[in-house]
């Protein structure tokens, strides 16, 4: 005969026990229901009474759920050993979510408990209740076995219920016929889990907070949306990693209680000093899109056409044209101009833009002293191209 061992002495020296201890928590039994599910998973532990939980879900990751091994010859426990910190039996994982004999994490372990028979009968913390009556939150025992009611019957009449089914099971989730039970109810339990006028705020997120309050004096409202506020100053810019241009510096927002970088989008490239196109170049869009080549009037009446330069759409007066690359009214490479350029005296506020004959320009104002820039710039443009040869 096998010889009990040192957790079952336990259990059996608690069964009898009379020691007054706490009444359990008052809470609703959906409380008790969250503890229970984060079971599911946790192997059978003979004597354990303990699991590891997410919220209401067991959390497998962070805690080996334990292994139940029968011994030789055996079909399962007690004649079995266990391996791991966690596990339950029958009246462990129910002891532990009715939170008797004492209020306990789920997580502790080697605590005390009850054994399946003391379900049976009457007792301080809970009260006989028929099996026709059970809820949810309820317990069914024998004198060998106790489970956990989680929901109502199926059509066949069996019971939605979690329980510590064995050595070769661990804690499932299931139906099963309940012939030969009795039902028992915790104390302690309630259907209200706020009063009237209160309110509870918690932070969401990373930036963010919600909100809840009990309108009824009995359940509570749903949270409110997580919200906080924009970083302001220095908090409020961010970059992108890999953007360029426009898409590479934003403003960091809370949304929905996270902190994000908004950047602009690449649009069309403008005429602005901007890298609008996010391609790494300002100002390098299309002649349309730039606003460039269109028919316009200097602030001296002179006719001219658009360009951009500096990141600004500027009026280029136009002289006669031969169709040649320099019919935008500027100085050529250094030959001899037309003759139609505006005089300073004329048109004392127009822009003049010298080009170099690789393309390389340069805006000039319509002064007095730019009168004597032309020349140079000419002369300079000349020696420039000579260099080249």
């Amino acid at each position: 005969m096998k010889t009990a061992t040192a957790p079952l002495l336990a259990l059996l020296v608690l069964a009898a026990a009379a020691t007054v201890r706490a009444a359990p928590p008052t809470e609703t039994p959906d409380d008790i229901l969250c503890r229970t599910y984060a079971a599911v998973g946790f192997s059978y532990w003979w004597g354990g009474e303990c699991w590891c939980r997410n919220g209401c879900n067991p959390d497998l990751s962070s805690c080996s759920p334990g292994t139940c091994t029968p011994n030789a010859g055996s079909t399962g426990c007690p004649d079995c050993t266990h391996s791991g910190t966690y596990g339950a039996d029958c009246s462990g994982m129910v002891s532990k979510a009715w939170q008797v004999p004492n209020p306990q994490p789920v997580e502790a372990c080697h605590v005390d408990r009850y054994v399946a028979s003391s379900f049976t009968s009457d007792h301080a913390y809970w009260d006989p209740v028929s099996m026709s009556s059970l809820q949810p939150a309820d317990a069914a025992a024998t004198s060998a076995h106790v489970v956990m009611i989680v929901g109502g019957r199926d059509s066949a009449g069996a019971w939605d219920i979690v329980e510590a089914r064995g050595c070769s099971y661990g804690i499932v989730h299931r139906y099963r016929s309940l012939s030969g039970f009795v039902g028992a109810r915790r104390i302690n339990l309630t259907s209200c889990v706020c009063s009237a006028g209160a309110s509870e705020t918690e932070a969401c997120g990373d930036c963010g907070s919600r909100r809840r309050d009990c309108s009824d004096g009995c359940h509570w409202d749903p949270w409110s949306a997580c919200e906080g506020p924009d970083p302001t100053g220095a908090d409020a810019v961010c970059t992108v990693d890999g953007a360029l241009g426009e898409c590479a510096v934003g403003r960091r927002m809370c949304v929905a209680g996270w902190l994000t970088c908004h950047a602009p989008s690449a649009s069309t490239e403008l005429c602005d000093g901007l890298d609008n196109d996010c391609d790494g170049t300002t100002d390098n869009g299309t002649p349309a899109g730039l606003g460039e080549g269109y028919p316009c009037t200097t602030d001296g009446g002179a006719p001219g056409v658009s360009a951009c330069h500096d990141g600004a759409l500027v009026c280029v007066p136009t002289g006669t044209t031969d169709g040649g690359p320099d019919d935008v009214g500027t100085p050529d490479d250094g030959g001899a101009h037309d003759g139609n350029l505006p005089t300073d005296a004329d048109q004392p506020d127009v822009i003049y833009v010298y080009v170099d004959p690789d393309g390389c320009g340069c805006a000039v104002p319509a002064t007095p002293r730019a009168a004597l820039l032309l020349p140079a710039l000419a002369l300079l443009g000349l020696l420039a191209r000579r260099r080249r040869r």
